[in-house]
């Protein structure tokens, strides 16, 4: 079987397995079947099954609790609920504006709260991450998303946890504008290595537990994509609507004009 046949295969046990939970067949909040019981149902490898498993913890579907298991996630609901706000209305910038204001204090938070299990677990996403700098630009993608999900998770708060998970929605995923940027021009290997220091920065700061450090670190580092996206904006290649634009603070702007 050739690697292409591969991939497809674990991306067609990981569906099968995510509609199993929205069916109601899995239950939410409960743990996963053995890999030897996936194996022997979806007439699979155990490698197959980790692949796939894989996918699914990084489609925020199911959780790694250390020593107990991996479970669903406890309400498909919380990956189908509505955004908060309309995503269509609002720019890229405007919403990474918000994202540095919430997640910095965030991040501040959860280095009060912490624990050695999810900061390991941070750093085992941070090591994938490395690992796929010059791989798949889609995995590398979900790996940056876990890596603020997990943060969040770790300070306990389901209103926070839940407030960061919005963000990161309406910024990259639901904006269509963001998309555009995103698949012309954000996947160069130089961007990735630039937000990869950056979360090893995060990273070390919340191990230390300081506070303010993460704080600072996460503001920098969502400062920074937005001075990437102002390059983008300011190059003759890119054509958008200044409106989009409205809210990044730095572009000179004649509005009387």
């Amino acid at each position: 079987m050739d690697k292409s046949q591969t991939k497809r295969r674990y991306y067609e046990v990981g569906l099968q397995i995510e509609d199993l939970l929205y069916s109601g067949v899995f239950k939410a909040g409960e743990r996963l079947p053995s890999e030897r019981e996936l194996s022997e149902r979806f007439d699979s490898s155990r490698a197959t099954i980790r692949e796939a498993i894989i996918m699914l913890e990084l489609k925020g579907l199911v959780v790694v609790r250390q020593g107990a298991g991996i479970y669903f996630i406890d309400s498909p609901d919380k990956i189908t609920q509505r955004t908060i706000i309309p995503h269509s209305d609002v720019g890229p910038f405007e919403l990474l504006q918000a994202r540095q204001i919430i997640e910095s204090n965030i991040a501040g938070f959860a280095a009060t709260q912490i624990k050695i299990n999810e900061l390991r677990e941070l750093k085992r996403v941070l090591d994938m991450q490395i690992k796929e700098l010059h791989g798949d630009s889609e995995k590398f993608e979900e790996l940056d998303r876990l890596f603020h999900v997990l943060i969040a998770e770790s300070t306990q708060n389901r209103v926070l946890i839940n407030q960061a998970a919005e963000m990161w929605r309406n910024v990259r995923i639901q904006n269509p504008l963001w998309n555009a940027l995103n698949e012309k021009y954000l996947h160069e290997p130089k961007l990735r290595e630039s937000w990869l220091s950056d979360h090893k920065r995060i990273f070390m700061a919340l191990q230390r537990r300081s506070a303010e450090d993460a704080k600072q670190a996460v503001w920098q580092h969502i400062e920074n994509s937005k001075q990437e996206l102002l390059k983008i904006a300011d190059s003759s290649e890119f054509e958008a609507d200044l409106d989009d634009y409205f809210f990044s603070g730095d572009m000179e702007i004649d509005l009387l004009n």
